[in-house]
């Protein structure tokens, strides 16, 4: 992971593949027949532990907007170098030229809409939330956002912050969950005399 988050994978040699994890360029080769394998199984093994970690995480923050604030948290870069968006990056970019890539990344992303889609559901039981059309389809587009915003902070403005981007996302969470009763209002719990719980 470090080498194709440092050099990029068009510039990663095989045999330094090798040399760092203390195999021959012929065992490598044995069980990733190109450097786009490697990449798109460095990239599963990622998010498979980042899953696991983040189904520990979330359940301990209240339901609601912590909770979903907590998954945008997760979900967005926490630097300009993080390894695992590189990767999402380096695999996004050879998508367009096969369906194979683009089937195998939606898939690594089904357990991210899945989780979001369980935030929603827990806000709405515990009444943070107004119901969507489609708890799955929010995920759909909220996590299209996500990649959106943080893809506008990697490569074309790098001067914002993680917190600018988390609220980014939340205002526009803010402006479709939002309960009916206070939406004209600008933000859940106007009226009670706090603050939005996020």
């Amino acid at each position: 992971m470090d080498l194709i988050t440092e050099v990029g994978l068009e510039r990663v040699r095989i045999a330094e593949i090798a040399r760092r994890v203390d195999m021959s360029s012929g065992q490598v080769m044995y069980y990733f027949a190109t450097k786009e394998q490697i990449l798109l199984g460095t990239l599963a093994w990622c998010e498979q532990s980042e899953t696991a970690n983040r189904r520990v995480e979330l359940p301990t923050v209240p339901p609601g907007w912590p909770r979903l604030r907590q998954f945008v948290d997760l979900y967005l870069p926490t630097t300009l170098n993080d390894p695992v968006w590189i990767m999402w990056m380096e695999a996004w970019a050879r998508a367009p030229h096969s369906k194979e890539v683009t089937d195998f990344l939606d898939e690594l992303m089904q357990p991210w809409r899945g989780d979001l889609a369980d935030v929603v559901e827990q806000g709405i039981s515990v009444g943070s939330f107004g119901r969507p059309r489609s708890a799955a389809g929010f995920s759909t587009r909220f996590c299209a956002l996500l990649d959106g915003l943080a893809i506008f902070r990697l490569r074309q403005n790098p001067e914002l912050s993680s917190g600018e981007l988390v609220e980014m996302a939340m205002l526009t969470a803010r402006a479709e969950l939002g309960r009916k009763s206070v939406m004209s209002s600008g933000w859940p719990g106007a009226g009670t005399g706090s603050g939005p719980e996020f």
